[in-house]
């Protein structure tokens, strides 16, 4: 069986789908925050680099909280609708944003 594009692009089209969080932005647009592992590599990068500030207990509180702003708008595929949305909720919203997002994009628990 030889692999074809369309039916790659047709299953990371599924993936993106079944493992990407919604969020309903401020203006009313539903906006995908995307799991890593379908990012492009300039978004991986940056994901992975802010990633290890947002781990690192000794940076400063808003320091980890602009990386989570960050990552945030990296994985999204409506990057304005999501930075707008952003700009008007508290901290504690981004973060709860962020764990969303990480959750969604976690690979599922084997079964038994």
């Amino acid at each position: 069986m030889a692999l074809n594009y369309a039916d790659l692009v047709a299953e990371a089209e599924l993936e993106m789908a079944e493992k990407s969080l919604e969020f309903i932005a401020k203006d009313g647009k539903t906006v995908m925050l995307r799991p890593l592992l379908l990012l492009s590599k300039d978004e991986l990068k940056t994901v992975q680099v802010l990633l290890k500030k947002v781990a690192d207990q000794e940076a400063d509180s808003l320091d980890r909280l602009a990386a989570i702003d960050n990552i945030l708008v990296a994985v999204s595929d409506r990057k304005d609708s999501l930075k707008k949305s952003l700009a008007d909720l508290p901290p504690a919203m981004h973060a709860r944003v962020f764990n969303e997002w990480n959750a969604a994009g976690s690979p599922g628990e084997a079964s038994a």
